[in-house]
């Protein structure tokens, strides 16, 4: 929960939309409640029994044994008044008795229901008494204008609602978009060992999914649990207020039910909690097996391997439907045990008040509003009954987007060390190791120094370590031991930013974006923060790569989207996309993994006379697979088994390096 209450701060920004929308939601609450307590009184007065009639009775006069009097017998709601009058008559609403010379006159509508309450003590009576005052005598016309209020309160209410609701989720959205802003951001600067140990489609699946369960929560927190609170206390406060008038333990029952939910819905929490992480973790293998069918599409076609994938998602799907479900459960039995409880608690207050009624005179009224008061409360009641297992399910998803927050990042480019002057002298080596896991060491002891303006070409065994080395100059990787120096600069002790300015990596597996060609191209120059290269600079490094010519031939020439991937290129033409973005960042320290592996060898050659041109004067490495790669380079280093076997010459490794004649004499195959 902590993670989640980390993710509530960055609502903080939006506090006043916050805080406006809980004075909508609770205008909204105090109208809801009062539409209760004042229309359904009203409502049973208009069609409820009306007082007729009066009448004489022969009752025994006290302290007078045998004798009796005519007593006048008049409802509650009739008001008696004195009169010298004679004679006996009946007119309408009054009533004249010469004998005793009185007056009665009939006092109904709200007057009577204003006289009642006053008369009993009821806490509403002064508002009956100014009801009373305005409205109309006649029932109908009071009855029409208290259906106006009515609908007046239920448009101002639906308004207040709609204005909450609508601040609340304007605030979560601006404040979910700042976390996955840092988010994105922590994981772009993360150290490379994060993804080593998470995969990309699990990230994905973070940003997904997680928040998404994130956005709920907040959305629940900032609103359901301020706004429906109120409704309930203020509907639990009226059934108190009228219960108490019936039996001052009648609301006993229902809040004796407030504990039993708590520990029920404590007992929801914990198992939605367990359940949500499960699913979570689930989705991100499910999105991780889609995304790896979709990019390799080639491979499963190509090996027939559609019922293999099915089948893992399928497998992969079950799992996930088991833990889904077992949410489901969770969610679907936390409202209806809820409501069962506490409609249960309102019945037996009913039934209470019934026999109260029954036997002893009770106001029925009173009972009917104190009723209406118990649903009035159940509503909210049950929208709040899955308040903490949508919590839990935020917190899970919260817990796991901190996770990525609490990966350790790499320096800020241009913060920490020194800034490092363009490249001009060398780079050295010095007993560098390297493990991805503790105690499986990848590199081992490494020593090398290359001089400024060297082809350096790096061969070896797959698997033998050269990508890791390269890896480590721009830090991609930090070393276990050992440093790396350029220019005599350990380059931890330099600023990224002065460091990876100066290297321009073209990967072995080729990364273009969603965007056109010329787009891709330009991204050499961005990443150094210089202003966005002129079209001239992009078409130039794209001919010196050798892919102008095919560019120009695509649909909308350096225009064309390349799709998710650069799906719609081939693969050598894709490496000369990477490659004209490299010649563009003009970099003095460049690093060439396998780069031209996709290359036909027509095109080979014509890429290798432009990087023949391009590698004078900076300092440049390139693992090859290639033997014609090789005469380019100025020394060749051998690796095995995560060890600088040989460096040297072609004709000096032929004499000193059995590692090399072997790679010879395979072409290099499986270097």
């Amino acid at each position: 929960m902590k993670a989640f209450l980390k993710a509530l701060r960055y609502c903080w920004p939006y506090r006043y939309r916050i805080v406006l929308s809980w004075v909508c939601g609770l205008l909204s609450a105090t109208l809801w409640a009062g539409s209760l307590g004042a229309v359904l009184p009203i409502f049973n007065l208009f069609f409820g029994e009306q007082p007729s009639s009066v009448h004489f009775s022969e009752q025994p006069v006290e302290g007078r044994p045998g004798e009796t009097e005519r007593v006048l017998e008049v409802p509650a709601d009739w008001e008696v008044h004195r009169r010298p009058e004679a004679g006996f008559s009946v007119s309408g609403t009054t009533v004249a008795v010469a004998e005793d010379l009185v007056v009665v006159r009939i006092r109904g509508g709200l007057g009577g229901l204003a006289q009642r309450a006053r008369r009993e003590g009821k806490f509403y009576a002064p508002v009956a008494e100014a009801l009373a005052d305005v409205l109309p005598e006649d029932r109908f016309g009071a009855l029409l204008w208290v259906m106006l209020v009515v609908i007046a309160m239920v448009m101002a209410r639906g308004l207040l609602v709609y204005s909450s609701e609508y601040l609340v989720g304007h605030a979560v959205v601006r404040a979910l978009l700042g976390i996955q802003l840092r988010a994105y951001e922590h994981v772009l600067r993360a150290r490379m060992g994060l993804f080593a140990r998470v995969r990309a489609s699990d990230v994905l699946s973070r940003f997904q999914n997680d928040c998404r369960n994130i956005l709920d929560g907040m959305k629940t927190v900032l609103g359901k649990v301020v706004v429906e609170p109120p409704r309930v206390l203020l509907c639990l406060a009226g059934a108190v207020a009228f219960g108490v008038g019936i039996h001052p333990l009648l609301p006993l029952i229902v809040l004796v039910a407030g504990p039993l939910v708590g520990y029920l819905v404590r007992r929801f929490a914990k198992r939605m909690r367990q359940a949500s992480r499960k699913s979570l973790e689930s989705q991100a293998s499910l999105v991780g097996i889609v995304e790896e069918g979709l990019f390799g599409i080639r491979v499963v076609k190509g090996y027939r391997l559609e019922g293999h994938e099915r089948r893992r998602f399928f497998s992969a799907g079950r799992r996930l439907i088991k833990q889904m479900l077992r949410a489901i459960r969770i969610d679907a039995a936390t409202g209806p045990v809820v409501e069962a409880i506490f409609t249960a608690a309102a019945a037996g207050a009913m039934i209470l008040g019934g026999k109260l009624v029954i036997e002893k005179g009770a106001s029925p009224g009173d009972l009917t509003t104190f009723f209406a008061f118990l649903v009035g409360a159940l509503d909210p009641v049950r929208k709040l009954s899955n308040v903490s297992t949508r919590l839990q399910e935020a917190a899970s998803g919260a817990e796991r987007v901190w996770e990525l927050l609490g990966a350790e990042p790499e320096p800020r480019y241009g913060q920490t060390g020194q800034a490092l002057p363009r490249h001009s002298q060398g780079i050295a080596f010095q007993g560098v190791s390297f493990e991805y896991i503790p105690g499986k060491p990848v590199l081992r002891d490494i020593h090398l120094t290359v001089t400024h303006g060297e082809v350096v070409a790096i061969i070896g065994r797959t698997g033998c370590g050269k990508t890791t080395l390269v890896s480590l100059l721009p830090r991609f990787f930090e070393p276990a031991d050992g440093t790396i120096r350029v220019d005599g600069v350990d380059i931890r002790d330099a600023t990224l930013r002065s460091l990876r300015d100066q290297i321009a990596y073209v990967p072995q597996e080729d990364v273009l974006f969603a965007d056109s060609v010329a787009g891709n191209i330009a991204l050499g120059a961005l990443g150094t923060g210089r202003h966005p290269p002129p079209r001239q600079a992009i078409e130039q490094a794209a001919r010196a790569a050798h892919a102008d010519a095919f560019i120009r031939n695509l649909p909308q020439g350096y225009d064309t989207p390349i799709g998710e991937h650069g799906t719609t290129l081939s693969g050598g033409e894709r490496q000369r996309v990477s490659l004209a973005r490299a010649v563009l960042r003009d970099p003095a320290i460049l690093i060439l993994d396998e780069a031209t592996s996709a290359l036909d060898e027509e095109t080979q050659s014509l890429v290798q006379d432009t990087l023949r041109t391009f590698t004078k004067g900076r300092t440049t490495f390139l693992i090859a697979h290639r033997l014609s790669t090789l005469a380019i380079a100025d020394r060749i280093v051998v690796m095995d088994a995560g060890r600088i076997e040989a460096v040297g010459t072609h004709e000096e490794l032929l004499a000193s390096s059995p590692v090399y004649r072997r790679l010879r004499e395979v072409g290099l195959a499986g270097a």
